[in-house]
Order: structure tokens, then C-alpha cells, then sequence
């Protein structure tokens, strides 16, 4: 199983790490500010059944 996932911020452009979490469930959504801009981003990570995850963020809107 994958530690760390990544995606880019829409609003800075900047690769931003996020720790992985299988025990959270197979399909995950939260809400997680930008550690470098503070936008806040809508969060899904699914991981497959080997343990691989897909992380996709979008902006959250407000």
C-alpha cells in the first residue's frame, strides 16, 4: 500500500504530498487547505485492490 500520494494545487501550482490512509475505506473525500496558498480543495483518493491509490483534488467551492 502507497504511504503518500500527491497532487497540483490549481490555485499556486505547486506539487502538494498528502499522507495515504487505507484503513479509512477502498473510496475517500475531504476537505484539505493548501499547506502553500491555504485554498481549500476537495480531496478523493480511491485505492484499488492491490493497494494502489488515485488521488484527484479540485478547488472546493464556497
Amino acid at each position: 500500500m502507497m504511504d503518500d500520494g500527491s497532487y497540483v494545487c490549481d490555485s499556486c501550482g505547486e506539487e502538494i504530498i498528502i499522507p495515504l490512509d487505507g484503513t479509512g475505506g477502498a473510496s475517500q473525500e475531504y476537505v484539505e487547505d493548501c499547506p502553500v496558498c491555504c485554498r481549500p480543495h476537495l480531496i478523493r483518493v480511491t485505492f484499488d485492490p492491490d493497494g494502489e491509490a488515485v488521488v484527484r483534488a479540485e478547488p472546493e467551492h464556497q
